[in-house]
């Protein structure tokens, strides 16, 4: 199941039209961070009136994705070097296939329109996507960003057996790497090791049987490293 998430959206019409793009394309489930359902967002919203009723408000971010196993962040920033891992982007094909391999509640993260979505905010999903624009002028509408992807993630068929792993168990996944990291000595550059082994779960689409295995040995190899030291 794939969501929408408006983070501090800034104008109400934006709301209404993003909602008519989700019931074009069949999706159902709206989550807004900072904001309400006013009276544009029902007037843009025709016709999609139960999506905006359904609508899932909250006032923090971390309380809006806790529920959802991947969160996949949207910009118009694009880079494919490696020194930029934390702008490694996919595009909307890409991030369709990924998506067709698992099951598992995914959440599309937008931010407002004036600036997008920050790179903390950013730094936080667990893979990003844009929308290959021309380069002359990247930023597109928000309703339009929305439409365009949900289009692509429209065309996902049949029920995807493999489960991803939950954001809980990539959590335990990353504290046992960093703990390990720490153990062995590794200390340089600390926040940025531990950003880029959050980005390198998130980008792996790992299945939860998988990471139920990984845990377990890891565990072990921290384990190991403490009768060392």
């Amino acid at each position: 199941m794939v969501s929408v998430i408006l983070l501090k959206p800034l104008y109400q019409g934006n709301i209404g039209s993003v909602a008519r793009a989700m019931k074009n394309f069949g999706f159902s489930e709206l989550v807004l961070v900072g904001s309400e359902i006013g009276e544009e967002a029902r007037k843009m919203g025709m016709h999609s009136q139960d999506i905006l009723d359904e609508a899932k408000v909250f006032d923090s971010l971390e309380d809006a994705v806790e529920s959802f196993d991947l969160l996949v962040g949207t910009t118009s920033y694009e880079s494919d070097k490696d020194d930029k891992f934390l702008k490694m982007n996919f595009t909307p094909a890409e991030l369709k296939e990924k998506l067709s391999q698992v099951s598992g509640k995914t959440a599309l993260l937008f931010g407002p329109e004036d600036s997008g979505l920050r790179n903390d905010e950013l730094a936080r999903c667990d893979m990003t996507v844009s929308i290959p624009t021309t380069g002359e002028y990247r930023s597109m509408n928000l309703s339009h960003a929305v439409a365009v992807l949900l289009y692509e993630l429209s065309s996902l068929k049949g029920k995807r057996e493999v489960r991803i792993a939950s954001r809980k168990e990539l959590d335990i996944m990353r504290k046992n790497i960093e703990e390990i990291a720490e153990l062995a000595g590794h200390t340089e550059k600390e926040k940025i090791f531990n950003e880029m082994v959050g980005k390198i779960l998130g980008r792996s689409m790992i299945t939860g049987r998988e990471a139920s295995t990984l845990i377990g040995f890891l565990k072990k190899v921290k384990g190991e490293l403490r009768k060392i030291n």
